[in-house]
Parts: structure tokens; sequence; C-alpha cells
């Protein structure tokens, strides 16, 4: 299993996704785009491209406070189910916590490479992107 040029979008606020891909395409990326609204989605769906042995995406950006499952606890289903590949994922937290906890917390799965607070640049995301 590989992963591809994908980007990946969890977070349960419609309009952050819906401005997050207007920034994308501003900045003329043209990779697919995965969106969920909750980590309990995005996680079936990785299942789905695991079992059809279908591309990863290589970005996450992640929101940590959602319904139905939250991102730690899609981080932590996510490990299980992909340890072969989590860790060549590169995983964004995009919260708009600033909470010192949150931020520690970050720091303990080592496939996140970066805690963002809301609203990102677009400079930020173009560093993201082509880094």
């Amino acid at each position: 299993m590989k992963q591809s040029d994908k980007i990946c979008l969890i977070d349960d606020d419609e309009i952050y996704l819906f401005l997050m891909k207007k920034s994308f395409n501003a900045m003329g990326v043209d990779n697919e785009v995965l969106s969920f609204l909750n980590g309990a989605d995005a996680l079936e769906e990785f299942i789905k491209l695991k079992n059809n042995n279908e591309e990863f995406p290589c970005i996450i950006f992640l929101d940590i406070n959602m319904p139905i499952m939250d991102g730690w606890k899609f981080l932590t289903e996510f490990r299980k189910v992909n340890a072969n590949i989590v860790n060549d994922i590169s995983v964004y937290i995009v919260s708009s916590s600033i909470a010192s906890e949150d931020i520690e917390k970050s720091k303990t799965f080592p496939e996140i490479v970066d805690y963002l607070t809301k609203p990102v640049e677009i400079d930020t995301l173009a560093s993201i992107l082509k880094g």
C-alpha cells in the first residue's frame, strides 16, 4: 500500500472545509481532496482504501474536537488499522483550541507534524503542500 498526493480534511465545520477547498483552488492545487465531518467517517473510508489496496492521502488536516469520533480517537484507531503506513502520512492538527494540554498531547503522536490554530494562513498551507 502506498500513499498518494491525496489530501484529507477531517473537521465537523463545513464552512472550514469549504474555505480550505477554496484555498487549495486559489493556490492551484489539483490534488484530490477527501473530506469528512468526523473521525468515524474518515476511519471507515481509510479501511475501505486499505481493503481495496488503494492509495492513502499523503497529508491529513485533522480537527480534534468533533462529534461521533474526535481527532484523538481517530488517530488511535487509525494506527491500529494502518500501522504499516501511518508514519508515512503527515498529520496536521488544525483546531481552534489553544489549550496547552491539547498542544502537549499532540506531541505524543509521532505522526503529527504540527499543531495549527484556525484559521490557517494561506502561506502556511502553501508551505505544507510544497514540503
